[in-house]
């Protein structure tokens, strides 16, 4: 079967989205790549081409972008050249949508990637012409994030965020030793990295777990090492993220079936400010009945804790009673101090 005819049996892209893929390729590495391992960076997306194929995108490409290429040691290295901003005019809705873009991300300037947006930003109102640099100062001051905390403790290694970028761009294994709260103990682990994800500001990677045999997600402060295998896996066809398996941030534990009922004004706040946690809001006579599948870990249970005698556990029977003691202890303790 011809190459031509081969190509089209992988994820279906159009030559504008893959031409995209290889010119982001050619950015991010100043050495270049050769015509092969873009290819097989390709391969890595589900992108299956051949070699005459990407050499013919790299043509294409250099018609509008400026690409070089450079022999090395007999082989071909093709390169992006770096861009600037030139007579680039933003308008006052432009210029605020920036401003908004990079407060929003102050909440992340303690992550890499976080740094390196924010920076982008800053580059493009230096870089640009027919800006003034005082307008776009001003109007920063008119957006700011109510709470948020000047500082993070969360400090996330800029090397092992990198690693595990690099791990899911080419699918490979990643071995890891991991900080678990719930037990205080480190434990090594191997990985299958499938993205990123940001958890109330806390940035973490989800993938399938070999220790666990299923789908966790781990908070890059807890990795105390990480290194980048060999190994190879395969992302599972239809993986999805697993919203409900981890309720609030990062526990484990056995899947459970939770109802709650929620009354007095406890109702309106769950319906505002909470919904999106629940599978399932059902108004019924006796109060607001909130249904999700999820890991009843201690982060769920504090949660549930902390809205006093609004809320009652209708399921799981054992959450229910340990809620129950927990009020008779502390009724005990009540009495006891009178």
């Amino acid at each position: 079967m011809p190459d031509t005819q081969k190509e089209y049996q992988s994820k279906d892209v159009s030559v504008a989205q893959r031409q995209i893929y290889i010119l982001s390729l050619l950015s991010e590495n100043p050495n270049g790549y050769q015509a092969d391992e873009i290819r097989e960076r390709l391969r890595n997306w589900d992108i299956a081409v051949s070699r005459r194929t990407v050499l013919r995108d790299i043509d294409e490409l250099s018609l509008n972008y400026g690409i070089g290429e450079e022999e090395r040691n007999g082989k071909t290295y093709f390169y992006a050249d770096k861009y600037t901003l030139k007579n680039v005019d933003l308008t006052i809705g432009d210029l605020a949508a920036l401003a908004f873009a990079k407060e929003m991300l102050l909440e992340y300037s303690h992550l890499d990637m976080g740094r390196h947006a924010v920076g982008l930003i800053d580059k493009m109102v230096e870089g640009s012409a027919s800006l003034n640099k005082l307008q776009f100062e001003n109007l920063c001051g008119h957006f700011r994030q109510a709470g948020r905390k000047s500082g993070s403790r969360d400090v996330v290694d800029a090397g092992l965020e990198r690693t595990l970028q690099n791990a899911i761009d080419s699918r490979r294994k990643v071995e890891i030793e991991y900080y678990s709260f719930t037990s205080d103990e480190n434990t090594k682990r191997i990985i299958h990295p499938y993205r990123m994800l940001m958890i109330d500001a806390y940035l973490c990677v989800e993938g399938y777990c070999e220790l666990r045999k299923e789908v966790r997600r781990f908070r890059l402060s807890r990795i105390r090492k990480a290194q980048m295998s060999d190994d190879q896996f395969t992302m599972p066809e239809g993986e999805t993220e697993s919203a409900g398996k981890n309720f609030l941030k990062l526990n484990g534990g056995t899947v459970e079936e939770m109802e709650l009922l929620f009354t007095g004004e406890s109702i309106r706040y769950v319906k505002e400010y909470e919904a999106d946690r629940a599978r399932k809001l059902t108004d019924t006579p006796e109060g607001l009945l909130f249904c999700q599948t999820t890991a009843l870990a201690p982060d769920v249970i504090r949660w549930i804790r902390g809205f006093g005698t609004e809320v009652t556990v209708v399921k799981p029977e054992w959450l229910r009673e340990q809620l129950l003691e927990e009020a008779r202890i502390r009724l005990k303790q009540a009495e006891q101090a009178i």
